[in-house]
């Protein structure tokens, strides 16, 4: 990753200083700069951290404890969240030393989370529960 002075240097100091604003803000075991998020998660979609530390507030998860005792169906069928968050959400709990397959109860025979969330969106429509 580029230092800061490079950044200054050529991009200009307004980008470097946002490269170290929060993007994620939940608690002290789930706040994420712009550039840790690149240098430590490995991902680096920040509308999609954005969208869902907005989701995480509204769902009261503050740690990544409880993001990986959270239901991943239940997750991925709110609005606002979608096969990128979801793929932000699992760099968080492989960060933290969760198992993200694990966390999802694959053993082989799943269908993938586009299909999963297609699926749990048609079932709430029908029982008109979607979160």
């Amino acid at each position: 990753m580029l230092n800061q002075d490079v950044i200054k240097t050529t991009i200009g100091k307004g980008f470097a200083d946002k490269m170290e604003e929060y993007i994620m803000d939940e608690s002290p075991s789930m706040r994420f700069t712009r550039r840790q998020m690149i240098d430590e998660l490995g991902c680096a979609n920040f509308l999609a951290a954005y969208r869902l530390s907005k989701v995480l507030k509204r769902l009261k998860i503050s740690t990544p404890l409880q993001l990986a005792r959270f239901d991943p169906f239940s997750l991925v069928r709110t609005r606002g969240i979608g096969e990128t968050a979801m793929y932000v959400a699992m760099c968080i709990l492989d960060f933290n030393k969760y198992d993200p397959v694990k966390w999802w109860g694959f053993n082989g025979n799943e269908t993938k989370i586009s299909t999963m969330k297609h699926n749990a969106i048609r079932k709430a429509k029908k029982r008109n529960q979607e979160l």
